[in-house]
Formats: structure tokens, sequence, C-alpha cells
């Protein structure tokens, strides 16, 4: 028995699961990859080791194949006795993090040009405000006065 995480989960290697089950290691090993989602295994690497629910779902996957039962009854008695398991990598978490930062980083970059074309535009106007005014000043008369003279 191998003790894993937990002092009280017997877990097991593929080997001690095909010697237990009367099966080659390599059919063993090809049953948990093509039914990976009914075989959580914990640890990675040399370290990896399985639950007892991977041997109970191998046990059945092997009775399936003695029985001749086609991959999808073998699947459909599966998923009726056990949960599906989804093995998670900390790498993917961190690659997801660091992409969803990179995204986040390029909209504030966006923000901030955007930002700085506003303050362009901003002065832009500020001056050809200031120009208007200096021409209304110049000439000392309403705006509407102004219509009626160039309409003349």
């Amino acid at each position: 028995m191998v003790l894993g995480y937990n002092n009280y989960m017997e877990l097991f290697t593929i080997a001690e699961m095909a010697k237990r089950l009367k099966i080659p290691p390599s059919t063993a090993s090809y049953y948990i990859k093509r039914h990976s989602y009914y075989m959580a295994p914990v640890g990675s690497g040399r370290k990896k080791r399985y639950k007892k629910q991977t041997l109970e779902a191998l046990k059945a996957i092997v009775e399936g194949a003695n029985d001749n039962k086609s991959t999808m009854e073998i699947e459909d008695r599966l998923s009726s006795l056990f949960s599906r398991s989804i093995e998670v990598e900390e790498t993917t978490t961190a690659i997801t993090t660091t992409a969803q930062q990179q995204q986040f980083m390029e909209v504030v970059a966006t923000s901030l040009n955007s930002i700085a074309d506003q303050k362009n535009e901003i002065q832009e106007l500020k001056e050809e405000v200031k120009e208007l005014r200096k021409f209304i000043n110049k000439y000392k008369l309403s705006w509407w006065q102004r219509l009626l003279r160039k309409d003349k």
C-alpha cells in the first residue's frame, strides 16, 4: 500500500492496479488514458498514483471488455457508476492568469492612448475657441451681428 497526501487513503500505481486485475500494465494504462474523465491521479510524473475509485472504474472497464461491450456501453456504465473528475494543472492556471493580465494591460494601454488623443483634441478645440474669441473681440460685434454683416 502506498500512502498519499491523506494517510487514510489508499493509492495505487498503474502496475499495482494491473496486477490486482490480472491485466498487463500497458492495457491498464491504455484504459486509464481512454477513460481519463473517471481516473483522477494524485501527484504527477513518477509519483503519480490513483485512488480506489480509479481501481473500481478500471475493474468495470475490464469487465465490460471481457463481456465484449462496446466503448460506448462501457462509457455509459462508467457514467452511471462514477462521477467525472477533471485534472487541473497549476501551470495552466498560471498561464491563464498571465494571459488575462496581458489582456488587461492591453486594454489599459488602449484606454491611455484614447485619453491622450482626447486631451490633444481638447487642446486643439481650446485653441480654436481662443482664436474665435480674438476674432469676435477684434470686431466687437455679437455673433448674430457678424452673420448679418457677412450676408451683406
